[in-house]
């Protein structure tokens, strides 16, 4: 009464005064109004001269049928819309009832098994498809860039509904200037965006069962018939409390539950060709019948499976009978009739082999293209079955670590601290905030002792540079390179730090890759495609274009964070392939004769170091070349499908199965793995592929 008052005093409450007297001169029909809210009946109970009409239909009696669980539930079901589709029922005739969303997938899958076309309305977000993740790869302040970027993978007509879908949202946002402001607003509306599904013209159709008019001649099946499911109850949690609905006259949750349970009971009998099931258990639990069970509505019946209309639910199912008689000794009731149709099963037999998949389709799924790296290359040499999970599939789901974060801030530092107006502490603090990463107390802990080491990191590398004859320097370049001109495939690598000093006519190169992990400079397993990262950044500064004319001084990876036990300058010298020209040398190194920044180089009385690693000119070139070799046969082998389970052994290290996470998957053996001789890389002659 007080809220009433306190709402008609605001204003709030707007009444009618003609509607009772425009009702007054008409007449009233009310369908089904024993279910309507009896504030409104009170309403209509004080208005004279009225006739109230309701609507029933039939009361025939309808099949209830007693399953273990919804597996059960379904197989009879499809069993059932396969027989009426047998005797000529119209496809879309045949309605389905009470699928919840834990059920959504079973539905999808057992319809599928029975090859009956279903329509069916997605639950499933377009936030996990690829072309979404296209969208937030290249999100920026500008989104047509975004959704061009979007526009250039589309391959069919999902795709196209899918773009659409990311439009509509985007052009909610188009009073918003800088799309940065919104970046989280738009990721949160695109998650709420569910797939839409291809609607079948003849289908089975999934509908409300308390909502759908149903026809005389509609086949209907009502599934999960169980408390919880089927009315769903109602709770005293409204705005209104059932006492204070009680005193104003509105329905309480209690009147509107039983409510329900007499809308349900009508729906059953009003409906001509019904069928309902109802399951015993789930996974967890038991399970009870609705509440708005009636004895009265039903003919009680077992569960029952028809085994003339799907193969594969058969198979699956004798399967599952014969795990049940080898552990449990237990012989179930379709195991005899299912073993004496399927003679031929392989049962409990297995073979892990990859079995290949079209090479179009393939071309298709990769839109047309293909983008190779370093990482993915050695992943493909590793093990080809690695890769197609890691790139193809995409099971390996990226995610941010602390150790990643931590090599992006050295790395970005490093790019910009020689510039001369470089302030070591706002670039370090901006660099740390530009990451959307949630640090731990721990991890800031870390992060403040990593900054000092990083200091450090900068004044080894100027006290370096004064070793060195090198005035030009290029940071952070990223480079594409174009690998065939009959398909569209491209290679991508990252400079992190490019040296060049003009000198004989050409350009005298030094390419530096820092490393804040383990390091390795071995170039013997070239030839197999494996330990490429130096000989690549060759490959990448002479093909992209950067610089004109260019001779290889040295490719070195550096590590930038040192071992507890190591002194800075040491731990930080450069490691990997020096030119054999002691003019070169010079030029990289004043101290190059005993060295002070190129691990392992030093002459001795006998001359140069066994321990020093150098290259020729000519090697460099050879090694070039075996470079561009295994790219190409990468890519040709990719895409022809070519993905075997075959992890590369070497010295006695699985390099593929290594650092593997796809173990349970592709349940490696001893014949699938690949022993590779470990020998001296042999510079000289045709390279072989």
């Amino acid at each position: 009464e007080s809220l009433k008052n306190d709402l008609d005093e605001n204003g709030l409450l707007y009444y009618n005064e003609l509607f009772k007297s425009y009702i007054e001169n008409s007449d009233v029909i009310l369908l089904d109004l024993e279910y309507t809210d009896k504030f409104y009946r009170n309403i209509f109970d004080n208005i004279n001269n009225k006739e109230y009409v309701s609507i029933y239909n039939n009361s025939s009696v309808k099949e209830l049928y007693k399953c273990n669980n919804i597996l059960e539930e379904l197989s009879l079901v499809c069993s059932k819309i396969c027989s009426l589709i047998k005797d000529g029922v119209d496809i879309n005739r045949i309605k389905l009832c009470n699928v919840s969303e834990d059920n959504y997938y079973n539905v999808v899958r057992f319809f599928n098994m029975f090859n009956i076309p279903l329509n069916i309305k997605s639950i499933s977000s377009i936030n996990g498809t690829a072309l979404v993740k296209i969208f937030k790869d290249n999100y920026d302040s500008d989104l047509s860039i975004s959704l061009n970027k979007v526009y250039e993978n589309i391959n069919n007509t999902d795709d196209e509904v899918i773009y659409k879908q990311l439009v509509n949202i985007v052009n909610e946002y188009a009073f918003i200037d800088d799309k940065l402001v919104v970046k989280d607003f738009i990721y949160e509306d695109i998650s709420n965006v569910l797939k839409k599904n291809t609607v079948l013209e003849n289908a089975v159709r999934v509908v409300d069962f308390t909502k759908e008019l149903f026809s005389e001649d509609d086949y209907v099946f009502l599934i999960n018939y169980n408390e919880g499911a089927i009315p769903i109850s109602r709770r005293d949690d409204d705005y209104l409390s059932d006492k204070t609905k009680s005193l104003i006259g509105i329905s309480t949750s209690y009147e509107l539950n039983n409510n329900e349970i007499e809308i349900i009971k009508n729906r059953i009998r009003g409906i001509n060709n019904l069928t309902v099931s109802y399951s015993l258990y789930n996974l967890n639990s038991v399970l009870y019948l609705s509440p708005s069970y009636d004895k009265d509505l039903f003919i009680e019946k077992e569960y029952s499976c028809d085994y003339t209309n799907s193969n594969l639910y058969n198979t699956l199912e004798l399967v599952k009978s014969m795990d049940e008689y080898n552990k449990f000794n237990s012989i179930s009731s379709n195991l005899g009739i299912l073993s004496n149709h399927y003679k031929d099963l392989k049962y409990s037999s297995y073979s892990n082999k990859y079995t290949g998949i079209d090479k179009k389709e393939l071309y298709d799924f990769l839109g047309k293209k293909l983008s190779l790296s370093y990482t993915k290359v050695n992943s493909y040499y590793e093990c080809s079955f690695k890769y197609y999970l890691d790139y193809i599939l995409k099971l390996n789901k990226y995610e941010d670590s602390f150790d990643s974060v931590i090599g992006s801030i050295f790395h970005k530092v490093l790019s910009l601290c020689f510039n001369d107006e470089f302030d070591f502490e706002k670039c370090f603090k901006e660099t740390v905030d530009s990451f959307d990463y949630g640090y731990s107390n721990m991890e800031l802990f870390f992060l403040n002792k990593l900054k000092n080491e990083l200091k450090l990191t900068i004044d080894a590398i100027n006290t370096q540079l004064e070793y060195m004859s090198f005035h030009n320097f290029m940071y952070e370049q990223n480079v594409v390179i174009k690998v065939s001109d009959d398909v569209n495939v491209t290679f991508t690598g990252y400079l992190d730090k490019v040296m060049f000093e003009e000198y004989n006519g050409c350009n005298l190169v030094v390419i530096v890759d820092y490393k804040t992990g383990n390091t390795s400079v071995d170039i013997n397993n070239t030839p197999y495609g494996l330990s490429m990262q130096l000989p690549i950044y060759m490959y990448l500064i002479k093909n992209s274009g950067l610089l004109k004319n260019v001779r290889i001084g040295g490719l070195y990876l550096q590590k930038i964070i040192s071992k507890m036990d190591q002194e800075k300058d040491d731990s930080m010298k450069l490691e990997g392939y020096t030119n054999s020209s002691e003019e070169v040398m010079s030029l990289i190194d004043k101290s190059y004769e005993n060295s002070k920044i190129i691990k392992g180089l030093k002459y001795t009385n006998s001359g140069l170091s066994s321990n020093a690693k150098v290259l020729s000119d000519d090697e460099m070139e050879y090694l070039e070349k075996i470079v561009n070799s295994k790219i190409n046969e990468s890519y040709r082998n990719i895409l022809d499908a070519r993905f075997d389970i075959n992890p590369k052994v070497i010295k006695g290290e699985n390099l593929g199965c290594r650092y593997c996470k796809y173990k349970d998957i592709c349940f490696v053996k001893n014949e699938d793995i690949v022993e590779l001789e470990y020998k001296k890389l042999e510079f000289g002659g045709e390279v072989d592929a």
